[in-house]
């Protein structure tokens, strides 16, 4: 029998509520609801009189205040041994949010705060619709008779099907015919014993997650402790008492049926809207085996869901739910699926072609969730929603937990931001940085756009040959968390070109370093300094730009010095590099990878100034070294070292014919240029 016939079948039986206690408004809404559904709702006053009817007709359910639902569920228990078959009437409790743990204790299947809640009879409906109302069935193993009879007679009065085994003999064989929800085992039997008999029914393909419940008068605790251990899920001790023996089966078959469902929902419970279990196993299979490239975990909470619950109450909350997931639901694509995780949170896991797709899925369900109100009850809400999300870890040994983190990582800056928007990580760079250290920098970077600054300092180049003054500008992105050191522009420089504002940050730099030289020429203290720019965003508006600075101050943009790397020269720079030789300013060249054929390669282009790292010099034999520097030096360039941590090292340096070294520990940078008397 499928899913969907079982809920037909369920919603064509009229449900029978029976309600003790309880305002009038509350029982107005259950009785509206439960006629609906072609239900009834019956009303009692007294527990004498409510008892008195259950004898004769049995409701579906029980709705109780919340004190009074540990007698009740006692009371229960009671009338099933009796003969009455109350076992499988559910047990739903209503009271104050404090008194939700002690009914649960007591018994309660499920409590609801705010018992007025217009909606609170839908809800009660629903929940009914989906609860499982076949007859528990249990199959008792057991070579004692007398045992067998009793635990037989027991669960047989509290409405449950029983089989009963004298041997283990034919156990699969009566597991395959009548499908049990539990089997009750004794621990000892002559042909097999218990444990063995346990090891058995786990390997096979039948009973890999039926519950089995031990019977034994064994009291050794390492008896107990092996028979957990190798799949037994409870240990219930001989003589058998009827109490402690209907709440263990009961506990155990409402689980094991809870997960059974799932699992009968194959390849689909990848698709569509599932539960929060189902969901977060589809998340650890995704990982080890992604349906795409682009394959997106979002996190979305609503942004006002901290005052819904207690504005609304629980009934108009979940009814909220149901209408959130419906919208999001319509924006899922073919191999996506959605779940509730917490309340008015929701996990959506999208997979899509192109990363743009997945951009635009997520900022359409913002768009979606603000368009219209949600209607419940007599108010119209006005949401917005906030969304944290990562692509699945390339390495699937980081797991599920990696991802969930990165996307609840993402949601929370995004409600820190204010809510009603997205945040979250789509890159594929193997060498990139950790999560939320890029999402932070992606936030300064939208901040630049919007008109903040980055920050400068200014780096002395230690000068071995020549008397002006050379700086080096560092450009660095503001840090929140640590506002003294910032993101320097190797961490940021890939992430402002996928923004788009690596022009615009470089434009920021060149004007803070031409302030500063005309600054310095008006005071008789020329210096030159040297800024690396992205040579890939130097496009005509920004040779324009420097075109109009080289009118305005052209002393400045002569002292000026543009470094741009060697890659981005390699992919068709040359161009722009004429065109900016053509302003008198002079062209720098970095190489990080540390070749020193670069000293060979640059010798036909208009380049000035190599910069190499004091490493790649370092492990070169220096014969070699003065052979490929010799050239560079006759051509009238020059060459700088960076990363040069040792003092020793300078004179070896000089010797090789080097101009410049730079190093924090020749000179740390500085907030601006400094003369030896400022300092």
């Amino acid at each position: 029998m499928n899913d969907s016939t079982t809920r037909a079948e369920r919603a064509a039986k009229p449900i029978v509520v029976d309600l003790l206690g309880g305002g009038d408004t509350m029982a107005r809404h259950l009785t509206e609801a439960m006629e609906a559904q072609g239900g009834r709702l019956r009303r009692f006053e007294r527990a004498e009189t409510w008892l008195e009817t259950v004898r004769s007709e049995v409701p579906d359910a029980v709705m109780v205040p919340a004190p009074l639902a540990g007698s009740i569920a006692e009371l229960l228990g009671k009338l099933s041994l009796t003969g009455v078959p109350a076992g499988s009437v559910l047990l739903i409790a209503f009271g104050r949010p404090k008194e939700r743990l002690d009914a649960l204790i007591g018994g309660a299947d499920w409590f609801i705060e705010r018992s007025t809640d217009p909606l609170i009879g839908q809800a009660v409906t629903d929940w009914l619709l989906q609860q499982d109302r076949e007859p528990y069935r249990v199959l008792v193993i057991d070579d004692d008779r007398d045992t067998r009879l009793l635990c037989g007679s027991i669960l047989r009065k509290v409405g449950m099907q029983v089989e009963e085994l004298g041997q283990t003999a034919g156990a699969l064989d009566a597991i395959r015919r009548f499908r049990p929800d539990l089997v009750l085992l004794d621990l000892y039997m002559p042909d097999q014993d218990g444990i063995s008999l346990v090891q058995s029914l786990r390997e096979s393909e039948l009973t890999p997650l039926l519950p089995i419940v031990f019977l034994s008068a064994e009291e050794r605790p390492s008896a107990r402790s092996a028979a957990l251990h190798v799949g037994a899920d409870d240990f219930l001790c001989k003589p058998v008492r009827p109490q402690p023996l209907i709440a263990a089966v009961r506990t155990r078959i409402k689980r094991a049926r809870s997960l059974n469902r799932r699992l009968r929902a194959g390849p689909g419970a990848e698709r569509g809207r599932l539960r929060r279990s189902e969901f977060l196993e589809v998340l650890a299979r995704r990982v080890r085996h992604p349906a795409g490239e682009w394959q997106t975990l979002a996190a979305l909470r609503i942004d006002e869901a901290d005052t819904i619950r207690e504005t609304l109450g629980l009934a108009a909350t979940l009814e909220l739910e149901r209408m959130v997931a419906a919208r999001i639901e319509a924006r899922l694509g073919p191999q996506d699926c959605l779940a509730l995780w917490e309340e008015l949170g929701f996990g959506w896991l999208l997979c899509r072609d192109r990363r743009e797709e997945v951009q635009q899925a997520i900022e359409g369900l913002l768009e979606a969730i603000a368009a219209e109100p949600f209607v419940v009850g007599d108010r119209n809400l006005s949401l917005r929603v906030s969304v944290g999300y990562a692509l699945h870890p390339s390495d699937p040994r980081a797991g599920r937990e990696a991802w969930l983190q990165q996307a609840f990582a993402a949601l929370a800056m995004a409600r820190r931001l204010g809510g009603g928007r997205s945040e979250g990580l789509l890159s594929r760079d193997p060498s990139a940085l950790p999560p939320e250290r890029i999402m932070v920098i992606q936030r300064v970077l939208k901040d630049l756009a919007r008109g903040s600054l980055p920050r400068f300092e200014f780096q002395p180049m230690l000068q071995l040959r020549g008397e002006q003054g050379h700086y080096a500008l560092i450009c660095k992105l503001p840090d929140p968390r640590n506002p003294l050191e910032g993101f320097p522009r190797s961490q940021y420089l890939g992430l402002a070109r996928e923004e788009g504002v690596s022009g615009l940050i470089d434009r920021m730099a060149l004007f803070h370093a031409l302030e500063t030289l005309a600054d310095r020429r008006q005071q008789g203290r020329p210096v030159r300094v040297l800024v690396p720019v992205d040579l890939s965003a130097f496009d005509e508006r920004q040779l324009a730009w420097l075109r109009a600075e080289r009118q305005r101050r052209p002393d400045a943009v002569t002292d000026l010095h543009l470094e741009v790397d060697i890659e981005a020269l390699r992919a068709g720079g040359s161009e722009s590099l004429r065109e900016l030789g053509a302003l008198g300013i002079q062209i720098a060249v970095s190489d990080p990878s540390g070749s020193l054929l670069a000293l060979q390669e640059l010798l036909t282009t208009p380049v000035d100034l190599l910069r190499l790292p004091h490493a790649s010099l370092q492990q070169a034999p220096e014969a070699r070294l003065a052979e490929l520097i010799a050239p560079w030096r006759q051509s009238g360039r020059r060459l700088l070292v960076d990363g040069v941590e040792d003092l020793k090292a300078v004179t070896g340096l000089w010797n090789l014919g080097i101009d410049y070294l730079q190093g924090d520990a020749l000179a740390p940078p500085q907030p601006r240029i400094e003369d030896e008397r400022e300092r």
